[in-house]
């Protein structure tokens, strides 16, 4: 079951791939209002996580609290896919964040943009963290 969810989340990707390629575009610029693939992928991971809870409960909770317990959660196979969904889904949010407020202020060069999405797309809260700080010293640079 989650490995089909997992499969059926690569839809996703055409959300990146318009943010990252055509960002100005009008259909680019509806989904991302929208939310539409974030969204998707929420209700993927809701899917699948209430399947979990389900079948086993919420026993896994108490693994959480280790690094042991996280690694033992990790080497399940469906808990892994799960938690990648979580992943993907916490990327596109953020990545539709950096697009809105970046498409509003331009704090970045849409080229620059595209750059940082991918960079979150590949490696997450380091491409946040690099648009966060390029948009710190920008604001500081600002005339008020």
């Amino acid at each position: 079951m989650i490995e089909a969810l997992f499969s059926i989340a690569g839809i996703a990707m055409l959300g990146w791939l318009l943010l990252i390629l055509l960002p100005k575009w009008r259909f680019t610029r509806f989904l991302a209002n929208t939310g539409v693939f974030h969204l998707y992928l929420a209700l993927l991971y809701a899917v699948g996580i209430i399947t979990v809870i389900a079948e086993g409960g919420l026993g896994f909770v108490n693994d959480f609290g280790s690094s042991e317990g996280v690694v033992r959660l990790l080497s399940d196979p469906d808990f892994a896919l799960l938690v990648w969904l979580h992943v993907l889904c916490f990327d596109q949010v953020i990545g539709h964040y950096l697009y809105r407020d970046n498409m509003a202020h331009r704090y970045v060069p849409l080229p620059i943009q595209s750059v940082l999405l991918f960079l979150i797309l590949m490696f997450g809260p380091f491409g946040f963290l690099i648009y966060l700080a390029i948009r710190a010293f920008r604001k500081s640079r600002k005339p008020r």
